[in-house]
C-alpha cells in the first residue's frame, strides 16, 4: 500500500493566495479574506514567515488600491508586525507607515484634486472602474494622476518594492556570498551563519547559495519555486558574479 505525501503546507498556501487574488478583482472580499487567513496559516507551518507578512500585506495594498483604506489599515499593521518579528525592519516601517497614513488616502482634498471618474471609482471601492477611469485619460495626464496614486499608496506594486528593498538591506551579504562563489573562503563561515540565520525567518536563499557556490550559474534551477524577494536576491549574485 503506498502512502501518500503529505501536502507542501506552502504550495498549498500559494494556490490559496492565487485564488484569492481573483476573488479580489472579483470585489468578493469575504472569501478572499477567507483564503488569506488560511494561506497565512499554512505558510506559518511551513516555517515561510516572510511569505506570511508579505501576502498578509500585499492584501492590504490590494485593498487599498480598491479604495477600502477602512479595511486595508489591519493588514497593513499585522504585516508590520511580522517583518518587526523576523528582524525585517525596513519593511515594516513601510507598513506601519502606509496604515497609519491610511486616513489620508480618502482625504475629501485629495478626492476633488482628482478626475471624477477617478475620484467616483475610489468613493465607490470600485478596482474595475478605478482601472478604467485611469485608461480613459491623456497619457500624460494619466501618468500624473498614477504618479499621485503611486504616492498616496493608492496604487502599488508592493511585490516588486519590497523585491528591490530587499536587495539593497541584504546587499553587504549578497556581496559576501558572490566572493566566496570567487573562491574567498575567508568570510564563509559569517555567510554560512548569517544564510542560517535568514532561513529561520523565511527566507529561502541558503539552497540556491550553496548550488552557485558549487558552480551553478544557470538562472533556471537557482530561481525555481522562489518568491520575488529570494528571486531578487539570487539573481543580484548572479549580477555580482557576471560583472568584471
Amino acid at each position: 500500500m503506498r502512502i501518500p505525501k503529505p501536502a507542501n503546507p506552502k504550495a498549498q498556501a500559494d494556490a490559496l493566495i492565487a485564488r484569492g487574488r481573483a476573488l479580489i478583482e472579483q470585489n468578493r472580499l469575504p472569501e478572499a479574506t477567507d483564503l488569506l487567513n488560511r494561506a497565512v496559516k499554512l505558510y506559518w507551518a511551513a516555517g515561510d514567515f516572510y511569505s506570511a507578512a508579505a501576502q498578509t500585506g500585499n492584501y492590504g495594498w490590494a485593498l487599498r488600491r480598491m479604495g477600502r483604506a477602512d479595511l486595508a489599515r489591519t493588514y497593513l499593521e499585522q504585516a508590520a508586525t511580522i517583518f518587526d518579528d523576523i528582524g525585517l525592519a525596513e519593511f515594516a516601517e513601510r507598513h506601519r507607515f502606509a496604515a497609519n497614513d491610511v486616513a489620508s488616502v480618502l482625504d475629501p482634498e485629495f478626492l476633488s484634486s482628482l478626475p471624477p471618474a477617478v475620484r467616483g471609482a475610489l468613493e465607490r471601492g470600485d478596482g474595475e472602474a478605478l482601472q478604467f477611469a485611469l485608461d480613459a485619460l491623456p497619457v500624460a495626464e494619466q501618468q500624473i494622476i498614477y504618479e499621485r496614486l503611486t504616492a498616496a499608496g493608492v496604487i502599488s506594486d508592493a511585490g516588486e518594492e519590497q523585491a528591490e528593498s530587499a536587495v539593497q538591506q541584504f546587499e553587504p551579504l549578497l556581496q559576501a556570498v558572490a566572493a566566496v562563489a570567487r573562491g574567498d573562503e575567508s568570510e564563509r563561515a559569517d555567510v554560512e551563519v548569517a544564510l542560517e540565520d535568514l532561513e529561520r525567518k523565511g527566507w529561502r536563499v541558503r539552497r540556491p547559495v550553496e548550488k552557485i557556490w558549487a558552480g551553478e550559474r544557470r538562472p533556471g534551477p537557482l530561481l525555481y519555486g522562489l518568491d520575488p524577494s529570494d528571486t531578487a536576491m539570487v539573481q543580484r549574485v548572479l549580477d555580482i558574479l557576471e560583472a568584471p
